[in-house]
């Protein structure tokens, strides 16, 4: 996302730089800020612009899709939906309404997204097609997704995902699911989590992160076993047989997860407004844990993998105004950077 709220798409191989045509910024004003959504595959890009206003959350969302350098097209109807979160303790207080869209992933040649509706809580996983939308799957399991790898959409199945506005979740164990893009559902993971002991039977677990490679899944979740207390661990699962095969301890404000291969990235030191942000590479099979980039910054990098790299973007914090930058990095770099 550029400054001028315009998707710029970057090829890293060639070096050359396009961007997706059209006024989806003027009907997307936060687009941009922290709260659009943007993915890509193959030679198509799809985004999210997202217009949010009031107390009540008053929001609407826009779903496009362009072909690179081209010009973007609306898909599907503009959605409506506002909420108030009430208060916990009393049944009924809060409210939420309408339509929603979110969980935007894309991987080789597939884009999807999910939508709701908060009514009647209809979910539904589609492909995005260059033309319209292709539902794959229906019903409250079907959103919200996560990540998309090799023709398999990771989906956390639970009403948990869904704004907490609705009140009390009505499913404590976060499951996770992989759908092929036909839409059968291939395995369900269901997370061990404790039971709630917060006000309002609020989760102890939060999830993070998901990240679908080949036959892992990587799932960055925050426990909070005590009020005060508070731990963030990476579990790796055999998603073929659902069976938890390691669990690796990240550095402190991890954020930010990405994975490819054997690998996995990180940010270290989120939520540090001015402090230096740190980049980390995971090694999945062996939990060696190293840092290959530092900025000054407080969001965080933002960072993507496939089989032929990385890329980071690196939006250093200053009192002055700067331009953030994009950097690539090779596979046989970053495996480099993990033999040392």
């Amino acid at each position: 996302m550029r400054g001028d709220l315009r998707v710029g798409v970057w090829n890293v191989v060639t070096g050359a730089t396009s961007v997706i045509k059209g006024n989806y910024p003027s009907k997307g004003h936060d687009f941009g800020h922290g709260s659009g959504e943007v993915a890509i595959a193959g030679t198509r890009v799809a985004l999210i612009t997202r217009f949010e206003i009031g107390n009540t959350m008053q929001t609407q969302e826009r779903l496009y899709t362009a072909p690179l350098g081209g010009t973007a097209r609306q898909l599907g109807k503009l959605t409506n939906h506002s909420s108030d979160s009430g208060d916990c303790s009393v049944p009924n207080s809060g409210y939420a309404e309408g339509t929603w869209l979110g969980g935007l992933v894309g991987s080789g040649k597939d884009l999807a997204v999910s939508s709701w509706n908060a009514n009647n809580q209809l979910g539904r996983l589609s492909l995005i097609l260059p033309t319209g939308l292709r539902t794959i799957a229906t019903g409250p399991g079907a959103v919200v997704s996560q990540s998309a790898d090799r023709g398999r959409i990771a989906v956390l199945r639970s009403t948990d995902a869904w704004p907490a506005y609705q009140g009390p979740p009505e499913q404590l164990t976060p499951i996770l699911g992989i759908y092929s893009t036909g839409g059968g559902l291939l395995r369900e993971i269901a997370l061990n989590v404790p039971p709630p002991n917060q006000a309002c039977g609020s989760p102890n677990t939060v999830i993070l992160g998901i990240a679908l490679s080949g036959n892992q899944l990587v799932v960055l979740r925050l426990d909070l076993p005590h009020p005060g207390s508070a731990t963030k661990t990476f579990e790796v699962y055999d998603w073929t047989t659902g069976a938890l095969v390691h669990t690796w301890v990240p550095q402190p404000k991890a954020c930010n997860l990405a994975a490819s291969g054997s690998l996995a990235v990180y940010t270290a030191g989120c939520g540090y407004i001015g402090g230096t942000q740190r980049l980390h590479l995971l090694d999945l099979a062996t939990g060696k844990d190293v840092v290959i980039a530092r900025a000054p910054g407080n969001g965080g990098y933002i960072t993507a993998m496939d089989s032929r790299g990385l890329v980071y973007s690196a939006n250093p914090y200053t009192p002055k105004k700067t331009h953030g930058k994009l950097v690539f990095v090779p596979t046989a770099e970053l495996l480099a950077a993990l033999s040392k």
